[in-house]
């Protein structure tokens, strides 16, 4: 992927977040688009590429959610650092590896947040949250119904040049 197609699924995943936070903030809680975005640019396994972008949707989205600077940030490139590192060892292609590794992906970062909270807050986490199952199901399907958007209007493209 290109950082131009990056850029513009970025601006269409802000202006997404944006819109569920003004009609459905509590859709928030349960859909993370920033991590779909970063596991599909993820998937084509370059290390270098996934960091920086990482780390530019984690900042936007800690712009956006108005939480701890830097914490998504730092999720997120260590979630799309991982993907990209498993897909240098095994090549995952289509919507069948890629609902996994999302769902895998969604989790690793639910982890990371809730860990980094912990220490940055010195907060006592209650019981492991609940709407994490939540967040991994509806995120993943979100994902992967994206992806599969994203993949016929790659395809339909590479047929009209």
């Amino acid at each position: 992927m290109t950082w131009f197609r990056f850029l513009v699924i970025l601006t269409i995943t802000i202006v997404l977040h944006s819109l569920l936070d003004n009609f459905a903030p509590r859709a928030l809680a349960r859909l993370d688009l920033y991590v779909i975005l970063i596991v599909y640019f993820a998937m084509d396994g370059q290390l270098t590429r996934v960091i920086v972008a990482g780390v530019i949707a984690g900042l936007t989205q800690d712009a956006f959610a108005g939480t701890i600077f830097g914490l998504h940030a730092f999720a997120l490139t260590l979630t799309g650092y991982l993907v990209a590192l498993l897909n240098t060892k095994i090549v995952l292609r289509g919507a069948i590896a890629f609902g996994p590794c999302l769902a895998g992906a969604v989790l690793v970062n639910e982890i990371v947040i809730l860990f980094l909270i912990r220490l940055l807050l010195s907060q006592r986490i209650g019981p492991v949250q609940a709407g994490v199952p939540y967040t991994i199901v509806v995120t993943s399907a979100v994902g992967v119904l994206a992806y599969q958007i994203l993949e016929s209007v790659s395809a339909s493209r590479s047929e009209q040049s």
